[in-house]
């Protein structure tokens, strides 16, 4: 069974197995898709300015910022315990950005579709969004230590980007000077609905081509071998050796005698390691998204969309493992959505037409397993 089908009608025409290739051999993509009013909804204007509060900013969760440089809370007035939006407009004409960092936190449709990418491209993620003004950027140029996927809301953005000077980097590092750049391998102008995939360590930097730009970016990061080392050193508290104090003030042969058995224990443990159940318990430990609905104060309708909280394809053993016994139909619609990702309420009916699947959606919102959303 094909599980990509929602993420390609998302990014129609573009085939979310070139991006999952692009993600492999880590090359830059570029991609026009059909879907720009779609994306546009993900993270409407209007939305935007909600989410820039005085708490917001305090909290880092939203910066006013200006090549790489975060403003000064006072200039916003927030120093003063209050917001004053006409300081925040002022800022934004003369060029600064608003950043909105783990957007996902903050509006479920972009939670869903981060938990979308998660589960067919199994790698963790969060999402920032970028709204710039007047030709400015919010950073300078710089590389990142993960991959980018981004995508074009609102308005046109030019972006340069000049190649991996560094291979499999874990921080990003940024560069003052466009002296310190080498040649651009690739420029191009997003516009909405468009989309670019820059693997990490991919030198980029952008500009507003208009008045304003909205974009998001999609962190991709799968785990490493570092990741598997930390894994393995949680497994190791399973053996008495590994829950034991180090003989910090014992004798050397007592330190040798304990390094013999440690050594022992993860020599055990790296010859019995398969990366497939390494991934595995990664799936299961990944949190699902938990979207809280507070009852459902409308009708549940047929063309209501219907997606998984779940961030991996987990069974419905670790899920009722988790989260509590399910009924049999909620396990039933369940299992539907985490094979097919996303479908509307009519579809699920005539899919399990022998339940009662209004009642099972019901009772998964409430339990804050599914997103349920209005169709765009």
């Amino acid at each position: 069974m094909d599980s990509s089908h929602a993420l390609r009608s998302l990014f129609h025409p573009i085939d979310p197995t070139e991006i999952a290739d692009a993600m492999m051999r880590e090359r830059r993509l570029f991609r026009r898709t059909e879907r720009s009013a779609a994306l546009a909804q993900l993270l409407p204007w209007e939305t935007l300015g909600t989410l820039i509060t005085a708490e917001a900013l305090r909290s880092g969760q939203a910066i006013l910022a200006r090549q790489g440089r975060p403003l000064p809370l006072e200039m916003v007035g927030v120093g003063n315990g209050g917001l004053a939006p006409e300081a925040i407009q002022a800022l934004c004409d003369q060029g600064a950005s608003l950043v909105l960092n783990s957007v996902e936190k903050q509006v479920p449709a972009i939670a869903a579709m981060n938990a979308m990418v998660e589960r067919y491209l199994r790698c963790n993620t969060h999402t920032n969004a970028y709204a710039s003004f007047n030709r400015e950027s919010a950073f300078k140029a710089h590389f990142d230590g993960h991959h980018v996927l981004i995508l074009q809301l609102q308005g046109r953005k030019h972006w340069w980007c000049y190649g991996q000077t560094t291979r499999f980097p874990m921080q990003g590092k940024t560069f003052s000077s466009p002296t310190d750049l080498p040649a651009a391998e690739w420029e191009g102008v997003l516009e909405p609905g468009d989309m670019l995939f820059v693997p990490r360590g991919d030198v980029h930097r952008a500009m507003v081509d208009g008045p304003t730009s909205l974009h998001l970016t999609v962190t991709l990061a799968p785990p490493t071998g570092a990741d598997v080392m930390d894994w393995l050193g949680r497994r190791l508290l399973d053996d008495d050796v590994g829950r034991q104090y180090l003989p910090v003030l014992g004798s050397h042969e007592q330190r040798s005698a304990h390094q013999a058995a440690l050594r022992a224990a993860l020599h055990q443990l790296v010859d019995s390691f398969e990366i497939d159940a390494f991934l595995a318990r990664a799936d299961g430990d990944r949190r699902p998204f938990r979207p809280f609905t507070l009852g459902l104060g409308q009708q549940i309708q047929p063309d209501m969309m219907v997606q998984p909280a779940f961030r991996r394809r987990v069974s419905l053993d670790v899920v009722q493992a988790r989260y509590g016994a399910l009924a049999e139909a909620e396990c039933a619609v369940l299992a539907l959505l985490l094979a097919e990702d996303m479908l509307s309420v009519g579809d699920i009916g005539h899919r399990l037409a022998a339940i009662d699947t209004r009642a099972a959606i019901k009772e998964l919102t409430r339990k804050a397993l599914i997103f349920l959303s209005s169709p765009d």
